[in-house]
C-alpha cells in the first residue's frame, strides 16, 4: 500500500507539472501538501484520505495557456488578479481566463482551488477543486477544515469558496488581512479619486500632502504603536493601518457631505493639548518593560512626531477646502483622537 501511494504522489507530482508546462522540481511539495504541518500521522486522516481520492483530476487541456505564454506569465500575481476581477461588477470570461492562465503558470493552488469550486470562468469542477486545495500548504486543522468545507459544498451542489474561510493560524489571518486591506485600498482610491475630481487645484494639492502625511502616521501606528508579539502580528498591523487610513476616507466622505464637526473654541483646543502632553509625559515616564510586544518608548515618539505633522497637513487642508471651519476645530477633533490613541498605550 505505502509503494502505491508513493507512486501515485510521483504520478501527480509529475502530472501536475506537464500540465503546468514546468519540469519537476527536486524539491516539488508532496501531495496533499504537508509541508507546513511538521511530523505527524496525516496519512492517517480522513481528509488525506479525501485527496487522495481526487488526485489524479486535472484540468481540461482548453483551460490551460499554450506553453509560448508561460514565460510572460511568470511574473504575474494570481492572488491580485484573482480578487480584482472578483471586485468588478461583471467580469467577462476573457478577464477569468487571464486570471486562470496566470494561477496555472504559477502553480496558485489558492487561485485554482477557488476558480473551479466556483465556477468562475470555468466549469464547475468540485473534484478537481478539492485537488487544488489539497495543494496548499496549510496547517493540520485548515487543510481538514478546507477539505471538509468543499465535500460539504459537492454535496449540496452549491455555493462558493474563498480561500480565507477555513483559516485557523495567525499566519494566514495576515495573508487575509493584506487580500482585505488591498481591495479595501482600491476602493478608497477610486472612491476619492470621484470625490476630489472637481475640487480646486490648491485643494486637491493639499490633499494629497495630508494622504502622505497619513500613510507615514498609518504606517508608524501598525509598526510602532501596535503589539506585535503574537502569531497574528501581521493581521494586528494591517488592521492598525488601515484603520488610519479608512478614517480619513470616512472623514471625507462625510464632509463632503456637508456633516462638518461642531465647533470649538479655542480654549477647548488648548485644553486637550494640554491633556496629550500629560498623557504623553506619563508614557515616556514608564519602564520600557511595561509596553506589549514592539512598542517602545521610541517608538511611540517617532509616531507622535508623525502624528504632529498628520495634524499639520489636516489644518492646512481643511483650510483650504472647508474654509467656514476653524483651526481650533480641527485641532481639537484630531486631538482628541490622538489622546484616545496614547491613553490605550498605558498601563493601567
Amino acid at each position: 500500500m505505502k509503494i502505491y501511494l508513493s507512486l501515485l504522489k510521483t504520478a501527480v507530482l509529475a502530472s501536475t507539472a506537464l500540465l503546468a508546462g514546468q519540469s519537476i522540481a527536486a524539491d516539488a511539495a508532496p501531495y496533499p501538501n504537508t509541508s507546513a504541518m511538521g511530523v505527524g500521522q496525516a496519512e492517517t486522516t480522513a481528509w488525506y484520505a479525501a485527496c487522495m481520492k481526487v488526485a489524479m483530476a486535472a484540468p481540461p487541456p482548453a483551460d490551460l495557456p499554450a506553453p509560448s505564454a508561460a514565460a510572460s506569465l511568470q511574473q504575474c500575481k494570481a492572488s491580485d488578479l484573482y480578487y480584482d476581477t472578483k471586485s468588478m461588477s461583471a467580469a467577462k470570461p476573457e478577464d477569468w481566463r487571464q486570471v486562470r492562465h496566470c494561477a496555472v503558470a504559477t502553480n496558485n493552488s489558492e487561485v485554482l482551488m477557488m476558480l473551479y469550486q466556483n465556477g468562475q470562468g470555468v466549469a464547475k469542477a468540485p473534484p478537481l477543486a478539492l485537488k487544488y486545495a489539497c495543494s496548499i500548504g496549510a496547517a493540520p486543522a485548515e487543510m481538514a477544515g478546507r477539505v471538509e468545507h468543499l465535500q460539504q459544498l459537492a454535496a449540496s451542489g452549491q455555493g462558493n469558496i474563498d480561500l480565507c474561510d477555513d483559516i485557523t493560524s495567525g499566519y494566514m489571518m495576515g495573508v487575509c488581512s493584506a487580500i482585505d486591506a488591498r481591495q479595501k485600498n482600491r476602493a478608497r482610491s477610486a472612491a476619492t479619486g470621484k470625490t476630489n475630481a472637481n475640487w480646486p487645484a490648491a485643494a486637491q494639492a493639499s490633499f494629497r500632502k495630508l494622504e502622505t502625511a497619513t500613510a507615514n502616521f498609518a504606517d508608524a501606528r501598525a509598526g510602532k504603536e501596535t503589539d506585535l508579539s503574537g502569531t497574528a502580528r501581521a493581521a494586528m498591523s494591517i488592521a492598525a493601518r488601515n484603520a488610519e487610513l479608512e478614517l480619513l476616507a470616512q472623514d471625507v466622505k462625510q464632509y463632503e457631505a456637508g456633516k462638518l464637526p461642531a465647533a470649538a473654541t479655542k480654549a477647548q483646543a488648548q485644553a486637550r493639548d494640554k491633556q496629550l502632553n500629560v498623557i504623553y509625559g506619563k508614557l515616556m515616564k514608564q519602564p520600557a518593560d511595561t509596553y506589549a510586544g514592539a512598542v517602545e518608548k521610541d517608538g511611540i515618539r517617532d509616531t507622535q512626531r508623525l502624528w504632529l505633522k498628520y495634524r499639520d497637513a489636516w489644518l492646512a487642508f481643511g483650510a483650504a477646502h472647508y474654509p467656514s471651519v476653524s483651526s481650533d476645530t480641527w485641532a481639537a477633533v484630531l486631538t482628541a483622537r490622538r489622546n484616545t490613541q496614547l491613553e490605550e498605550l498605558l498601563v493601567k
